[in-house]
């Protein structure tokens, strides 16, 4: 009977860095704590169960090992392998039924793909209470937003429009906000048809029905590193190998990605060139003309994330990476969500026809479509020109947020802290000196109310443990000084010393 179970419910992962065996006593752990596997009951032999698992025998033969070591099977020389009798047994109220209560296990029925995908222990923590100063990303300032106009939209739309919008069934999105996007993305630079467009839940879902449409287990897709978690997310979840291109002060590395396409096929760049993600770096002209320039010679297609374009406080707007498209092979997502608020969740997809109606299927399979409500509301507010009074609006304040930062940080941060200088988006990149033990001050900063991104997140691979991502856009200017005056105190306490600060220009 218990070969029987773990026939049915234990897939090695065959792709995992853990050993087979180490897969399989974690599994066999998960049946012992959930009484699954009651105290005393014999496991089959090891050959058979490796028969039965499609496993070698040494493979099943440590697995074993490794729980009778920890106590939990025991072995008996020509008996065979039981579960050990745990030394205390937590009472448990009689069951109500004939069938007695017991944990389900779910580790061995999870999909390879949801077992590849990282732990969220980083993205997923929040605080007990809210914190004091909270540096944490993908939040706006909610003092800034345009309430009235917002309410004037929703309220028109459900006066006038209900029952054109309680018929509509186009997944693509409702057909007056993709006209009025494609209006809107001529100031990106971008000459599109309302065709070329879809609506989505914000562009991360872009990024999931890329995923889920262009790419098999195992396709290649580079992307920058550090870069976007979601993104990371996202591919991991297609099964994708993620390839990382370092990034500096101009962006996206040329010559590490031309030396990358040179050795491998890869099936998708990720980029985010308008305000890279999480440094604020601008893609330069003439790397933008080369990254087109090497995906055409080796046709791969690039996804441009413009999530943070339209905040840019210093020079000139810089257009969109599409507008330099001549063969249809970018992939062009926005969002509104960083630029109204966070819960609104629309965002837009453009792309070439053949590509956009597979992602519009898979949408449809998904959640067939974003409220049409909503969409409305939108695009009454675009078509009276309320969010470009928004935008004006909320540049000037993040600006000034910007800049009581970039002070701040110059006036206490010790030495050995860098920290870029970005001209655009919604927070900066810090790296803590080489002393500060990045654990201690992250417990520190939470005790004292300071919530941060740790900079781990935005590495596929783990590293990025001695940086910190700060966003600005939720704290005044003074909130932003007297948070990060606290955080350099703690940085300093950690293991910085107290020489001359400088700033990664």
């Amino acid at each position: 009977m218990v070969g029987a179970v773990l026939e049915l419910v234990f897939t090695p992962d065959r792709s995992d860095a853990a050993p087979l065996s180490r897969q399989l006593a974690v599994y066999l752990r998960g049946l012992i704590e959930a009484d699954r596997l009651p105290a005393g009951g014999k496991l089959p032999a090891t050959r058979e169960l490796a028969a039965t698992l499609g496993l070698s025998r040494a493979t099943v033969s440590l697995a074993y090992e490794e729980l009778v070591a920890a106590g939990l099977l025991t072995a008996h020389v020509g008996q065979g392998t039981f579960v050990a009798a745990p030394a205390t047994r937590t009472v448990r109220l009689a069951p109500t039924s004939s069938v007695e209560s017991r944990n389900f296990v779910w580790s061995g029925l999870l999909a390879v793909r949801a077992r590849a995908l990282p732990l969220p222990s980083r993205l997923l923590s929040g605080t007990p209470e809210p914190p004091r100063f909270d540096f944490r990303g993908g939040q706006v300032d909610l003092e800034s937003l345009p309430t009235s106009e917002i309410r004037r939209a929703f309220a028109d739309v459900i006066g006038s429009r209900l029952p054109a919008l309680a018929s509509d069934k186009d997944p693509r999105g409702w057909p007056p906000l993709r006209r009025a996007i494609a209006r809107y993305l001529v100031g990106r630079g971008i000459a599109c048809e309302a065709n070329e467009v879809a609506v989505v839940n914000g562009a991360q879902q872009a990024i999931d029905l890329v995923a889920r449409v262009l790419l098999d287990p195992g396709d290649t897709v580079v992307m920058e590193q550090p870069g976007y978690f979601g993104a990371t997310l996202a591919f991991t979840a297609a099964q994708a190998h993620l390839v990382g291109v370092r990034v500096d002060e101009d962006g996206l590395r040329i010559g590490d990605l031309a030396r990358i396409l040179r050795a491998r096929r890869a099936k998708l760049i990720y980029t985010t060139p308008a305000a890279q993600s999480p440094t604020g770096a601008v893609l330069s002209a003439e790397r933008r003309r080369a990254l087109l320039a090497l995906a055409d010679e080796h046709q791969v297609p690039v996804f441009e994330d413009d999530y943070d374009s339209e905040l840019r406080y210093e020079g000139a707007p810089i257009a969109a990476l599409k507008t330099l498209d001549r063969a249809g092979q970018v992939i062009y997502a926005g969002t509104f969500s960083k630029v109204l608020f966070p819960s609104l969740r629309v965002g837009y997809v453009v792309a070439a026809r053949p590509l956009l109606d597979k992602m519009v299927l898979a949408r449809w399979n998904a959640d067939v479509g974003t409220g049409t409500i909503t969409q409305a509301a939108l695009a009454a507010l675009l078509e009276r020109g309320g969010l470009e009074r928004h935008l004006r609006r909320v540049r000037r304040v993040y600006a000034a947020r910007l800049a009581a930062m970039l002070a701040t940080l110059d006036e206490t941060m010790p030495a050995g802290t860098v920290w870029t200088r970005p001209r655009g988006g919604h927070g900066i990149w810090m790296t803590l000196p080489p002393a500060v033990d990045p654990e201690a001050l992250a417990r520190a900063a939470g005790a004292a109310g300071i919530a941060y991104t740790r900079g781990d997140v935005f590495y596929a691979d783990g590293r990025g443990t001695e940086n910190v991502h700060l966003s600005f856009a939720a704290l005044t200017p003074d909130a932003i000084r007297a948070g990060i005056r606290l955080l350099a105190d703690l940085v300093r306490a950690h293991g910085a010393g107290r020489q001359r600060r400088r700033s990664a220009r």
